[in-house]
């Protein structure tokens, strides 16, 4: 079976952003966001967290919005990368269900969206065995 993307319930953000630790009671975080920003090569893809580390972003939403300082929490986690769920509106990704899987010849089992580690345009196909509700496994392949 042949996957091209998979569905995330968390928003998928257009805007550039980057992780950036600002302390609590520093004032204009989003001023600082955006003279740091040129030094961290925003980059404009779907929020993903490192699994240890840094939870809060800068990110550049469109005028007349502009930078913005923002909390996340990590929601589920696949080989060290973990979906970035804005603190704001957590509670609205509490029942999300995602499958259980695992990469062909290892033994972690992920219930988690689809990362994997590596190049973002590496081009490489991508397995994973989806264990289904019957508890039998599909290999599904993709990139």
């Amino acid at each position: 079976q042949n996957v091209q993307s998979q569905d995330s319930p968390t928003p998928s953000f257009s805007a550039p952003w980057f992780l950036y630790e600002i302390p609590d009671a520093t004032p204009n975080k989003a001023e600082i966001c955006a003279e740091e920003a040129p030094t961290h090569n925003p980059s404009a893809t779907k929020i993903i967290l490192p699994e240890q580390g840094p939870t809060s972003i800068c990110i550049d939403f469109p005028p007349p919005f502009g930078w913005r300082y923002d909390k996340m929490i990590r929601g589920p986690c696949a080989n060290t990368c973990c979906e970035g769920i804005p603190l704001a509106v957590q509670d609205k990704f509490s029942g999300v269900k995602y499958p259980e899987w695992y990469v062909p010849g290892t033994n972690a089992i992920f219930k988690a969206p689809f990362y994997f580690r590596g190049s973002l345009y590496d081009g490489d196909a991508k397995e994973a065995c989806v264990i289904k509700a019957d508890g039998s496994t599909v290999l599904v392949k993709g990139k």
